[in-house]
């Protein structure tokens, strides 16, 4: 068998990936997930011999509705048009006793009359426990010896072996995964208190200079710009550089309106959220006048934080070249004034109608190609803004996170985030409500594609990443 690789539009297809034993197809699971499933069933689409998609699902609880599980086990399959066939493999540190049935025999048996019925039959299934590996179906001594053959012969399969050679690399869990990319998930980093107190004050005066008109026209133009910007090389924003940029977007992510914005932004572009936005009605012309630290503001105008030279966001936001030192965030630069001439690159052709595309974005009904190069970036700019957070701005910034490895469909990975941010603001909204999704196994419409899907690795935005179908999914219990 082989597993093609899943490019992102205009990137050469990788060359199929070498599959010709269990041994194989069960090292290659823990480089497709990232880390190495636990307690999981793991379901791998085949299309004759190739590897399709890749979904893991938390084991349900004894007592747990099967017939329910496994036809939402076929639900996140149904993106793969093309498979004809399926493959299991269970995760389980439960004993199998000689003589006996495998653990969860009577799910496994469910889960594969459902995947039977929906034209992918299970073509074969492994057990694996924390020492051996084990033939699921075949109960002979003599072709599969109990209690299974050891783990070595995973690790030292040819497949492993590759993937190593080409880079890959994965993790023993989610949140292993989660905190090696971004370690600042566990708490804030360990800068000097100097650092994170310049922040943090910038933050608050921004919050406060702005405090209600993040809402109103030209004050959300600004924020959109400002983030669009930031986009454009996200890489670039480096905190000790940029220290009034990273408050500025701290402060704006308080905002509920401009949180679920960018969301929205990253997806689709921003010209289509700030359509979608002013169509919900979510824009507010009515709001206080300038109330920034220049009092002389007028309606109007906006705040834009104080840029320094080096990331090139001055010239991205048409900001004049040059700028006075040591002036407070909404004064000089970041003071109330008038917008630039044009706004920078990020918006991008309105898609469909504005409002419904903007509420189905959210609401994870959106079926339309996702700028998963914005994703990823907003994914690089919120792990830099983690490090120096605390409080609200923190617990909408691991919301965010969450919400974006949501939309990747890897829900293992968005619950870590969401604890994270329950520890930083306990009961934030947002983070309860996705949290609540996850836990019935909700996935995006655009995940279940793979016309759509996030192409894991297939742009080169993740190193360690295994080429693999756009299709490559993860749901926590």
């Amino acid at each position: 068998m082989s597993s093609p690789a899943s490019p992102a539009p205009g990137i050469p297809p990788s060359p199929p990936i070498a599959v010709s034993s269990p041994a194989d197809i069960l090292s290659y699971v823990p480089h497709a997930l990232g880390f190495l499933p636990d307690e999981s069933l793991v379901v791998l689409t085949t299309q004759g011999r190739r590897l399709g998609a890749t979904l893991r699902v938390d084991l349900p609880p004894d007592g747990r509705d099967s017939r329910a599980f496994a036809e939402g086990v076929v639900s996140f399959l149904r993106g793969d048009a093309d498979a004809d066939g399926t493959l299991l493999v269970v995760y389980t540190k439960q004993g199998w006793p000689r003589q006996a049935l495998p653990p969860r025999h009577g799910l496994v048996r469910v889960v594969g009359a459902v995947l039977e019925a929906a034209g992918l039959p299970v073509h074969g299934g492994w057990l694996v426990s924390a020492s051996a590996w084990r033939d699921y179906f075949c109960s002979d001594d003599e072709c599969c010896p109990w209690p299974g053959r050891p783990l070595d012969a995973v690790v030292l399969s040819p497949l492993n072996a590759e993937l190593i050679f080409s880079g890959s690399a994965f993790d023993a869990s989610a949140s292993d995964a989660v905190l090696r990319a971004a370690p600042s998930v566990a708490r804030r980093t360990s800068s000097p208190v100097h650092r994170l107190r310049v922040v943090e004050e910038a933050r608050a005066r921004y919050a406060s200079g702005c405090a209600g008109r993040w809402t109103s026209p030209a004050q959300f133009q600004a924020v959109s710009d400002v983030w669009d910007a930031v986009l454009l090389r996200p890489e670039a924003l480096v905190v000790d550089a940029e220290p009034d940029v990273a408050a500025f977007l701290l402060a704006s992510i308080e905002s509920r309106t401009v949180r679920d914005f960018l969301l929205v932004s990253a997806c689709v572009g921003s010209g289509t959220a700030r359509a979608g936005v002013a169509a919900c009605g979510l824009v507010d012309d009515s709001g206080p006048a300038g109330t920034g630290a220049d009092n002389g503001a007028v309606r109007g105008d906006r705040v834009l934080p104080d840029v320094r030279e080096a990331t090139g966001l001055r010239a991205a936001l048409r900001l004049p070249a040059s700028t006075e030192r040591g002036r407070d965030p909404g004064t000089g630069t970041g003071r109330a004034g008038r917008a630039p001439a044009a706004s920078p690159p990020g918006g991008g052709p309105i898609v469909g109608d504005a409002g419904p595309v903007y509420a189905d974005v959210l609401s994870g009904r959106f079926t339309g190609a996702i700028a998963w190069d914005r994703v990823d970036g907003m994914t690089v700019v919120l792990g830099r803004l983690a490090e120096v957070s605390d409080g609200e701005a923190r617990a909408a910034g691991l919301t965010m996170s969450a919400w974006f490895e949501y939309a990747r469909g890897r829900g293992s990975r968005a619950a870590v985030y969401l604890d994270a941010a329950e520890r930083a603001v306990p009961g934030y909204r947002l983070a309860r409500l996705l949290h609540e999704l996850l836990r019935r196994g909700g996935l995006p419409a655009w995940a279940r594609s793979r016309s759509t899907a996030w192409p894991a690795g297939a742009a080169g935005k993740d190193p360690t990443a295994v080429p693999q179908h756009a299709g490559t999914a993860e749901q926590p219990g």
